[in-house]
Formats: structure tokens, C-alpha cells, sequence
């Protein structure tokens, strides 16, 4: 497979390995060692953007609209004007934490281990072996499902919650069969690496 239109997500073709590091992205590069195949690599979604922004749009529409209503009281110092441009800077804000947020998150699978890399200020890298990998999951909300994301989950050995999330991918179930036949060829088949 090589990357789509978009560029989100790439792995190596039947056969093909993916060892020169040339081919691999510089942050992909980083987090792999020179001896492990990069099976995957999935970014998400742009429309992560504004689909995890949706409930921060509401908070920030009903507190522009409050401050517009009370601008014609005479205790406000604000105009009506004002309000809608605090609320038009904010909402502004939001895109951009979540832009950064998206720019920041790349999710790996090598035959070795998935690699979870998200953070904006301080940088959170999940990795776990494929042969600790006890249970995998889809999960779509409503808002992925409706433009085809889904969110790929992880849990481990010995922990009883999901220790990782590779969220808003595109194609999830596809993702999700690759992730399992890792597990099956490079994991559990292998009696782990």
C-alpha cells in the first residue's frame, strides 16, 4: 500500500520491507531501531481537526452569545461587537490547539511493537510488544462514523484498561486486520520477539 491521497497512511507492500531509512519518514526513523520492519504508519484524520473541536465550539458559541445578550446592560464594558470577536478568537484558538494536536500524533506498527507518538508541549510515546498485546478494538463514536474514522484500541498484559489509542484513522477496519495479522505473524506466532 502506499500513501493515499492525503498522506495518512502508508506500510509496506506483501513482500516488500521497508528497511532503508531513507524510506522512512525522519520522525518514523526516530522511533524505530535500525533491525525492526515498519509494517504501518497512520496518521489521523485531518477532520480530526474539527470533529474533536465540536464541543468546545458549543461551550464557546453559548459563552459568545451570553456575553452579546449582556452587552446591553449597563454594568458591561464590552460591546455586542466584542463579544462576537472574542467568540471568533476563540473558536480560532480551539482550531489551532487541535491543528497542533493532529500535526503532532503519528501511530506506528513495526514487527516488533505498536508506537503510539502524540503531544504538543510535552511529547507522550506509548510503545508495547506485539506479543503483549492482549485484546484490540474499533471504536467509532457517531462523528467518526459519519465520515468513515474510527478509533483502533490497545490493551496489554496485565493492565485491565485500554493502554493506547490510535484515534481518528481513516479506514479503521482495514488498519485493524493489518494490526491483527502483526500480532498473529510477529506476536502470537512467533511466541513474541
Amino acid at each position: 500500500m502506499t500513501p493515499d491521497r492525503t498522506g495518512s497512511t502508508w506500510s509496506a507492500d506483501a513482500g516488500a520491507v521497508l528497511e532503508s531509512e531513507a524510506v522512512l519518514p525522519p520522525l518514523v526513523a526516530r522511533l524505530v531501531s535500525d533491525d525492526e520492519t515498519v509494517l504501518l504508519v497512520v496518521r489521523p484524520s485531518i477532520l480530526m481537526v474539527p470533529l474533536w473541536s465540536l464541543e468546545a465550539f458549543w461551550i464557546i458559541a453559548g459563552m459568545t452569545f451570553a456575553f452579546a445578550w449582556a452587552a446591553d446592560f449597563g454594568w458591561a464594558a464590552w460591546s455586542e461587537s466584542q463579544a462576537f470577536g472574542f467568540g471568533l478568537v476563540a473558536i480560532s484558538f480551539r482550531l489551532l490547539w487541535q491543528f497542533l494536536d493532529w500535526a503532532n500524533r503519528l501511530y506506528v506498527l513495526t514487527d516488533r511493537r505498536v508506537i503510539r507518538r502524540r503531544g504538543i508541549l510535552q511529547v507522550d510515546v506509548f510503545e508495547a510488544r506485539l506479543d503483549r498485546i492482549q485484546q484490540t478494538n474499533v471504536l467509532q463514536l457517531v462523528r467518526e462514523r459519519t465520515f468513515g474514522l474510527g478509533t483502533i484500541a490497545f490493551a496489554t498484559a496485565g493492565t485491565g484498561t485500554l493502554d493506547a489509542l490510535w484515534e481518528a484513522v481513516a479506514d479503521p477496519f482495514r488498519i485493524h486486520a493489518e494490526v491483527g495479522r502483526a500480532i498473529d505473524r510477529y506476536g502470537r506466532g512467533s511466541g513474541g520477539v
